[in-house]
């Protein structure tokens, strides 16, 4: 049974077939009226039996589908589509001019939101189309090694230089492949001029070149790799060797090598690569080297990085699948160790190798920068939320201003429209409006493209060299925009019947508010969240700045040992460190707190124990590192020179794992070390290193906060680990400049080509949040244009509430209303709507903000007071843009209101 109000449904659909296309929608308004007047006067069954009578009264040849009678003497032409749309534009253009106040705010919010939305946009896009400028991309895949043993579970991108070489031969799946190889860092010079770099020392075969697509600006690209003693380098290296790109054929000093020649100079990598090498030298170089027999002799080592070629719609799996078989078949693993291979997509290496040992490391010994999957997708969320909120606000404002629109709405429909040609012109409205935001915005995002690509260290872009793809996608969303934006209000205002609309009745019914009020709140709510987000992040990376590491790290000037000689004459090179009147403490280590290389790990065990050995982080120290880091020794003693070259120090957490609670000089074993790989032995004969431990230290922080304090093992520098790789002096604050040319001096004495290559520790240590910093940064802008473009909304609606109340203002006023209590008036049902949206925002900002910290293993808590701080500066912030509109109604004369009564 229909519900009371309603008609029968199959009626209605009798008249509208029943009745001529141009009558229809005005025959239904007027007979749907007549019967809810019925319904409350005389009962639902009288107003069945009336609207039946009236229905059969409209069965008369007038009414009757057919066309409209027109005057014999003239003949009018029936409009085509361009008119039609001609029409539309034109009538949108003076709406829009009439209504300036409303059509600027829906400009400025549609404007801001798409910048925001085009700006987060570009940079998503460049993080997914990470290395897809090698045409072929899709068929290119990195050696994944799984490696098991008893004692480790170990992912890494390497693979042995046998699977390497032979898998292309015996693999019907792989057309080609491409290695690389790193050895470290050494001086890099131009023996013309004696410009001098340290670089990364990688080595790769020929199939890097035919693999990828790096630009060539100089030499034979396709050929560069194939003889020994050649190297191929990009333009920024050539340009700071020579000062010139067009160098093939000339030579170069590679410390580790004789001169090389150069082949062929690279262009320079895009931003979105995850390649950063600045040179390769030929495989063919070392090919004869007793090192690197060494390196290829074995089938389950992990010295290349392996790239394969597979042919057309080969299967990746079953490629894998066949590597490990050919391991399987050649290898000799030890008994419990088991090895396999998977294939990574070379577009899949910025994403997705969090979970990878070297999986961000293609080709530079630095770490590169790895993307977040994770922050990807809260970008993405953010993004569309804030062209979302834009949205919202067309909609409330357009549907707000429904009543002033009804008269031109019913005159319409009155003289024919279809309900269609009425959502037409009200869709074309909003999408005039979003084009012309559009417009805006592009021209914002181009003025705004410099500093946030200095910000977010990219290259993007937003011009007629753009990737096609960023545009189409740009026109997706414009479209999109102007459809959701005017589709509701569009759908609404041609819904309401002729004769109501011409009698100026209330338009809005009960459910319209309810969603309009719905929309306010879900703009809010949204703004609320990303503020509680912002002050989380932010707290967040202030405690990971501020937090006590267990040492003191302002004033520690890092100096990297980048030569032989050096390194052998570091005694004499801490000694007149020391001498400089600025320096206070020097050290040499191996490997410093914030590293950015590998710390390496090893395998430890107390003396006579059975047990399977533990694993521990290894820094080679001198008797300096304590006094100069300001690591507490708790128990036991320091370093006192050679005579402890057997000798190690244990931080709390190594002590709490070998269960060693007092220094009473017990012996440890360690067996074999790490460097990001598989753990090997530490020398030929396969003997243990053995070592005494002398003291225990406080545990301090060597990793990001991200990772709890683990096992660490300082042992003296010289030992059969890890030689040293540092020297680090804590200096006077004044005058540094003068103090870094002085220790510039004692290196170039002991070695002229040394480079002095220095950073201070706490500026290293940063780099660890620097992620963190930039993502609060664009969270605290996007948070700010969210708020404001809920805000521009707010005082749209405000501004029309204030309109649609002027006379019950005036009457107000003259019967005694202060100002104070007319602003209260108009401003309650708003603010509601805001701690409405902070009681939904609260607990998902809760939530998010927990799942989050709980990526860090010392972050801190989510306290009441963030949450106080963002719902008192949101309702603050509304009441500030509803109360203008509403002071400004109150101060009106209620002469003016009340004398068109």
């Amino acid at each position: 049974m229909p519900g009371h109000g309603h008609p029968p449904k199959w009626i209605t659909r009798f008249i509208e077939w029943l009745c001529a296309p141009h009558l229809r929608e005005e025959v239904l308004g007027d007979l749907h009226e007549r019967y809810e007047l019925w319904c409350a006067q005389l009962g639902q069954a009288q107003a069945q039996h009336r609207y039946w009578r009236e229905v059969l009264a409209y069965v008369r040849p007038s009414i009757i589908k057919r066309q409209p009678v027109i005057q014999r003497s003239v003949k009018f032409p029936n409009p085509t589509t361009t008119d039609m749309l001609r029409n539309y534009f034109k009538i949108s253009f003076r709406t829009l001019g009439r209504h300036k106040l409303y059509t600027a705010l829906n400009v400025a919010g549609l404007s801001l939101g798409i910048t925001c939305f085009l700006l987060i946009g570009l940079y998503l896009f460049d993080e997914l189309t990470f290395d897809q400028q090698h045409s072929r991309a899709s068929r290119i895949y990195r050696a994944i090694q799984h490696k098991k043993t008893p004692t480790e579970e170990l992912t890494i991108a390497a693979s042995s230089y046998k699977v390497a070489e032979e898998a292309p031969k015996s693999i019907g799946e792989i057309e080609n492949s491409a290695r690389i190889v790193r050895t470290g860092r050494a001086n890099l010079s131009n023996p013309e001029n004696k410009n001098t770099f340290q670089e990364t020392v990688t080595f790769g075969t020929p199939g890097v070149l035919k693999l990828f697509d790096f630009e060539t600006i100089d030499g034979d690209g396709r050929s560069a790799l194939n003889e020994p003693n050649s190297i191929i380098i990009v333009e920024e290296l050539a340009q700071r060797l020579f000062n010139s790109t067009q160098v093939v054929g000339r030579t170069v000093d590679f410390e580790i090598n004789k001169p090389l020649k150069i082949t062929a100079v690279l262009k320079n990598h895009p931003r979105n690569s995850s390649f950063d090498f600045k040179a390769i030298v030929s495989e063919a170089t070392i090919s004869s080297d007793k090192d690197f027999a060494e390196w290829t002799a074995s089938w389950d080592s992990q010295s290349f990085m392996t790239f394969f070629l597979l042919k057309e719609k080969a299967s990746p799996e079953v490629a894998a699948k066949k590597i490990t078989d050919l391991l399987k078949a050649n290898a000799k693993l030890e008994a419990g160790s088991s090895i396999s291979y998977t294939l990574q997509p070379l577009t899949d290496i910025h994403l997705f190798s969090d979970t990878i040992t070297e999986g961000a490391r293609n080709g530079n010994v630095e770490a590169m920068s790895q993307g977040s999957l994770l922050y990807i997708k809260i970008f993405a969320i953010v993004a569309l939320f804030v062209l979302l909120i834009a949205c919202i606000n067309y909609m409330n404002l357009a549907t707000a201003r429904a009543s002033n629109r009804s008269k031109e709405i019913g005159v319409r429909k009155a003289n024919g429209a279809f309900r269609y040609h009425l959502i037409n012109q009200f869709l074309t409205e909003s999408l005039v409006v979003t084009t012309i935001s559009f417009l805006l915005a592009v021209a914002i995002v181009n003025l705004l493209l410099p500093a946030f690509n200095e910000f977010t260290h990219k290259e993007l872009s937003l011009g007629i060299h753009s990737d096609y793809r960023i545009w189409l996608y740009s026109l997706i969303a414009l479209f999109a925009t102007g459809l959701l934006s005017g589709s509701y209000p569009a759908f609404l205002l041609s819904s309401f019947s002729p004769l109501l609309l011409l009698k100026n009745l209330k338009l809005q019914n009960r459910g319209d508010l309810s969603l309009r009020k719905g929309l306010v709140v879900f703009q809010f709510t949204i703004s609320v969240v990303m503020m509680i987000a912002t002050i989380v992040l932010f707290q967040q990376v202030q405690f990971a700045n501020n937090k006590n590491l267990g040492f003191n790290k302002k004033l520690l000037l890092v100096v990297d040992i980048n030569s032989s000689k050096v390194r052998s004459g570091a005694e004499t090179i801490k000694t007149e460190f020391s001498r400089i009147a600025g320096v206070k403490q020097v050290s040499a280590t191996s490997r410093v707190p914030g590293e950015w290389k590998i710390i390496p790990t090893v395998q430890i065990n107390t003396e006579g124990s059975s047990n399977e050995p533990k694993v521990a982080y290894w820094i080679g120290a001198d008797e300096n590192f304590a006094r100069t880091f300001e690591v507490q020794l708790l128990k036991g003693r320091n370093f006192n020179g050679m005579s402890d070259s057997t000798s190690v120090i244990l931080n709390e957490a190594a002590a709490k794992m070998l269960n060693i609670r007092e220094v009473s000089g017990q012996r440890i074993g360690i067996p074999s070390r790490a460097m990001g790989g598989s753990y090997r032995p530490l020398n030929k004969d396969n003997q243990p290193f053995n070592a005494r431990v002398i003291g225990i230290v406080k545990d301090f922080h060597f990793q990001s906060l991200r990772e709890k304090i683990a096992p660490m093992v300082l042992a003296y520098q010289r030992n059969p680990v890890h030689n040293i790789d540092y020297f680090t002096a804590r200096i006077e604050g004044k005058d540094i400049p003068a103090t870094l040319a002085q220790m510039n001096d004692v290196l170039a004495k002991i070695d002229p080509t040394h480079l002095l290559e220095y950073h201070f520790l706490d500026e290293q240590l940063a780099r660890f949040y620097a992620e963190d910093q930039r993502r609060e940064t664009l969270l605290i802008w996007v948070a700010l244009i969210t708020i404001f473009i809920a805000c521009l909304g707010l005082f749209g609606l405000a501004t029309y509430a204030a309109e649609q109340r002027i006379k019950e203002i005036g009457v107000r006023k003259v019967l005694g209303a202060g100002v104070m209590n007319l602003t209260v008036l108009l401003s309650k049902d708003f603010l509601k709507l805001v701690l409405i949206a902070n009681g939904i925002a609260f607990p998902v900002a809760w939530w998010a903000t927990n799942e989050w910290l709980n990526d860090f293993a010392y972050h801190i808590q989510v306290e009441w007071w963030m949450f106080a701080v963002s719902g008192v500066l949101a309702v603050a912030i509304a009441l500030a843009t509803v109360s203008y509109q509403a002071i400004k109604a109150a101060l009106v004369n209620p002469v003016r209101s009340l004398r068109s009564e």
